[in-house]
């Protein structure tokens, strides 16, 4: 009984720890792509011109090259 009130207690902590796992390194691609999925989605309902999609895709590339570059420094500066 005891061991298993103390599962309950620490199975959270473990899912958090691997989501926060499974993100690492993603969360900047996940929110260019919802952000670039809402300016679609307002594009397509007429809320957004097709200026305002094409400046929400260029800022969802700007988001993916920067945390590229980002990334990419990380790994030359643990290289050497």
């Amino acid at each position: 009984m005891l061991v298993a009130r103390a599962a309950r207690k620490v199975a959270p902590v473990n899912i958090i720890n691997g989501i926060r796992e499974f993100l690492r390194g993603k969360k900047a691609y996940t929110v260019a792509v919802a952000g670039l999925l809402g300016a679609v989605i307002a594009w397509a309902d007429n809320s957004l011109s097709g200026t305002g999609l094409l400046a929400a895709i260029w800022a969802a590339a700007q988001t993916c090259f920067i945390r590229a570059g980002i990334a990419n420094e990380i790994a030359k500066q643990a290289e050497g």
